[in-house]
């Protein structure tokens, strides 16, 4: 047999096959579409401009895909080598050697792989620059964003999906090589065994869910919460396999026990169909709650971050103008100075805010703050409190006070820990608590309020920076800050352009930092609205990869189901009762991935609501609504994936 005639058959197969390899044809295409897509934003200027992390956010969103491809292959191929026993074993009957079947599966794969190796890029490339443009309209975004061709991300696609490509061409070749032919004629219809239940993989999964839901429950500092969401996130993916595995056939087989309700012809073709092949099933279901539980948690902060700008601006910002002088200045003359240079640009100066402080790096050890060499400054109980005299504190507060020279206000040290006096170096003061802090303006990376001392006058103040200078050798010690906040009058647009010449003008002096309100907002819309793109963006591809894997596994389980169901036909089984039976499948199939993920995005809420304050998103019910809203939306797209599937299924099946 010559290679022209190996070639021809395999073509033959794949044409006279097409009804099983079309599908996997499509799956291969849209799977390396994403994972191009993926990698083609690791090197993308747009994401690598809007934050440094977003590259090795999209580094590990191609390890997450790669991986998903692979699987998800696998389970394709799986699917289309079923199909194939009884043609393959016909071949070996007819006299043709298994080397020879070997060479047909060969060429087979390599035309099939190809194809979507080649589509898979092209689409991707294609999608990409679709999705780009859309949102670059509707977002308007002040800078644009662009989707290149990129070699790497070429090669990067090109080399894992030969790796999967090859392995599973070995699965083939490993199925026909150890299989006789009437195994293989036989193989289509040889199902798997009903699994037997795992208590230890049962107990396994519940632990390892427990944990990354302990993780999100127990964790307060957002810091914390960054470094160890990966963690959760991988525990809840890990414990969601093994409980689909393990927690799906515990409640089939107690379905199966009700024999009320499992001796009537519906439930009974549906629990023990799904027991049949419940591995399979297991997998999948749990693929399509992954799934639908990143695009809920993806979609929902990114909206939040996006719709919170204002919030997040008003908590920042609380004056529209900020001036942060170096040393200790005459605040009444910088002050004076800024409104002649207000007036010179037709505004107005409306309202202010001024004080001196100085930033105490210290650690809280039983009554004493501990400075200087003593403060482990890795550590994460290191504070950084602000020191303020009783001038400022009055004038801010509108509020008198009568302090003496070893007496001080607290705020925020160690939560809402009573402390009646601190140690300080050889002096203790007398302290009093503080519920409300006296500083409204925040800096643009704060994450919580900061730790506020009061003390009785400047000479104080400057003792204590004294005694810290004197004990430690830092090489860049804090020194004394002057801060003058305010507002002006006229439009938004007379306000930009007030801070743009006011930028030039005080920036360009030595020993002083301007900071407005109006120059951030541009640049938070910007990144913001990149966060809130890129959001969109994997919304897509997750929803994309749920109907591909829920579409996939309705036609396998239409084709492994529709003879069944002709002999049940057979011997009496009407066509209603089939639907029935079609229903209750499809609900089990829906329902159950749909409210295990609002049950992982349930209890992530509150370490996603860490996250979300690194971003300055301190408004709850903005997230909680962005949550449901996104819940309700997936929801009804996930319903929609259903109702066309089913009908899939249903006509494959009749």
């Amino acid at each position: 047999m010559n290679r022209s005639f190996f070639s021809k058959l395999a073509l033959r197969n794949i044409k006279s096959n097409k009804q099983i390899y079309l599908p996997y044809i499509f799956a291969s295409i849209a799977t390396v579409a994403m994972f191009y897509m993926m990698v083609a934003l690791m090197g993308n200027k747009f994401v690598q401009t809007r934050n440094a992390s977003l590259p090795p956010m999209f580094a590990v969103g191609a390890v997450v895909i790669g991986v998903f491809s692979f699987l998800f292959i696998l389970y394709t191929n799986s699917f289309l080598i079923k199909r194939r026993k009884k043609e393959i074993g016909l071949y070996a009957i007819l006299g043709m050697k298994k080397n020879h079947v070997s060479r047909i599966l060969t060429i087979e794969s390599m035309v099939t792989s190809s194809l979507s190796i080649f589509l898979g890029l092209i689409v991707g490339h294609l999608l990409g620059e679709l999705v780009f443009l859309v949102l670059n309209y509707v977002l308007k975004f002040g800078v644009k964003m662009s989707f290149p061709f990129t070699l790497s991300a070429v090669a990067i696609t090109i080399g894992l999906f030969v790796l999967i490509f090859l392995v599973t061409l070995i699965y083939n070749i490993t199925q026909v090589t150890f299989s006789n032919p009437i195994q293989l004629i036989k193989g289509k219809q040889t199902g798997e065994r009903e699994p037997k239940s795992s208590i230890f993989l049962f107990i396994l999964s519940l632990i390892l869910i427990g944990s990354g839901y302990y993780l999100s429950l127990t964790i307060k500092d957002p810091v914390d919460a960054m470094i160890y969401f990966l963690l959760a996130v991988l525990l809840v993916i890990a414990g969601t396999y093994f409980l689909f595995i393990s927690g799906s056939i515990f409640v089939l087989k107690a379905l199966k026990k009700n024999k009320k309700l499992y001796y009537r012809p519906s439930p009974f073709i549906s629990i023990s169909g799904m027991l049949y092949r419940m591995k399979q099933n297991a997998a999948g279901l749990a693929n399509i709650t992954i799934l639908a539980t990143m695009v809920i948690v993806v979609v929902s902060t990114t909206l939040a971050v996006f719709i919170g700008i204002e919030g997040t601006l008003t908590n920042l910002y609380p004056f529209e103008n900020k001036i942060t002088y170096f040393s200790d200045v005459n605040k009444e003359e910088k002050l004076q100075e800024i409104q002649k240079e207000t007036e010179k640009l037709g505004l107005e100066v409306t309202g202010t805010e001024s004080y001196t402080s100085y930033t105490l790096p210290t650690q809280v050890k039983a009554n004493e703050l501990v400075v200087g060499d003593q403060v482990d400054y890795s550590a994460k109980s290191t504070i950084y409190a602000i020191i303020i005299a009783q001038e400022d504190y009055e004038k801010m507060t509108n509020q008198s006070i009568d302090l003496a020279s070893d007496e001080m206000l607290v705020y925020n040290l160690e939560g809402d820990k009573d402390f009646t006096t601190l140690l300080i170096g050889e002096t203790t003061y007398q302290t009093k608590t503080i519920t409300k802090s006296p500083i409204k303006t925040k800096g643009a990376q704060e994450v919580s309020s900061p730790t506020i001392l009061v003390v009785e006058s400047m000479e104080e103040l400057q003792s204590i920076m004294d005694y810290e200078d004197q004990v430690s050798e830092n090489e860049y010690p804090f020194t004394m800050e002057a801060m003058i906040s305010w507002n002006t009058t006229g439009t938004q647009e007379q306000k930009k352009n007030y801070s743009k010449k006011l930028d030039e003008i005080l920036n360009s002096k030595d020993g002083s930092y301007y900071d407005s309100k109006e120059l951030y907002s541009d640049e938070l819309y910007n990144m913001n609205g990149g966060f809130l793109f890129l959001g969109i963006f994997l919304g897509l591809l997750f929803v994309f990869g749920a109907a591909l894997i829920t579409y996939f596994k309705q036609v396998s389980e239409g084709y492994d189901d529709r003879e069944k169901f002709q002999i049940m036909q057979k011997v009496g089984l009407d066509k209603q009762t089939i639907r029935k039976t079609t229903r209750l499948q499809i609900i089990w199939m829906f329902l159950l991935p749909l409210v295990v993920a609002v049950i992982h995005v349930a209890f992530a809420f509150p370490i996603i609501q860490k996250l979300l304050l690194l971003f300055n998103v301190v408004d709850t019910s903005l997230v909680f609504w962005c949550f449901a809203g996104v819940i309700v939306g997936y929801s009804l797209i996930y319903g929609i994936i259903y109702q066309v599937t089913s009908k899939v299924y249903y006509s494959i099946v009749k």
